[in-house]
């Protein structure tokens, strides 16, 4: 699901101004369920493991393009997955004051990351529901 897939070059500009890049080796973890952290990761290159925190099972794999941890920006609560780089990734994380801060200055742009965060929440819940024991994105 790919992440502000019509955004013009300025407003990634504008975004990626406002992250970190990190560079995962293979099998390094991402966030762990359990941690507090309102951390957004948008996926540069590589694929994401994403595996419940109660049982460990594998849900499905994120790719590069989108974003994982939107769960957790958006309600500030505790990950409920661990996310784990399969092969070498790059993702750029965004905080959540460091996206205060480009809201602030871009409000057009925060609104629509928000609302885009808020298109792809609502397509993985319909994938929950519609087939509990698949979570994989439609490629």
């Amino acid at each position: 699901m790919l992440f502000l897939g019509d955004a013009l070059e300025e407003d990634w500009r504008r975004l990626l101004e406002h992250t970190e890049l990190l560079r995962l080796a293979p099998g390094e973890s991402l966030a762990r369920a359990g941690d507090v952290d309102r951390t957004l990761y948008i996926l540069k290159s590589g694929r994401i493991a994403v595996t419940l925190g109660a049982t460990g099972a594998l849900i499905g794999t994120i790719d590069e393009g989108s974003v994982v941890g939107e769960v957790g920006f958006a309600d500030a609560g505790p990950r409920s997955a661990t996310l784990e780089a399969v092969g070498a990734v790059e993702v750029f994380a965004l905080s959540f004051e460091s996206f205060e801060t480009l809201a602030a200055r871009h409000p057009a742009l925060g609104r629509r990351i928000l609302l885009d965060l808020a298109r792809i929440l609502a397509t993985r819940l319909r994938l929950a529901t519609a087939e509990p024991e698949r979570l994989r994105e439609p490629t």
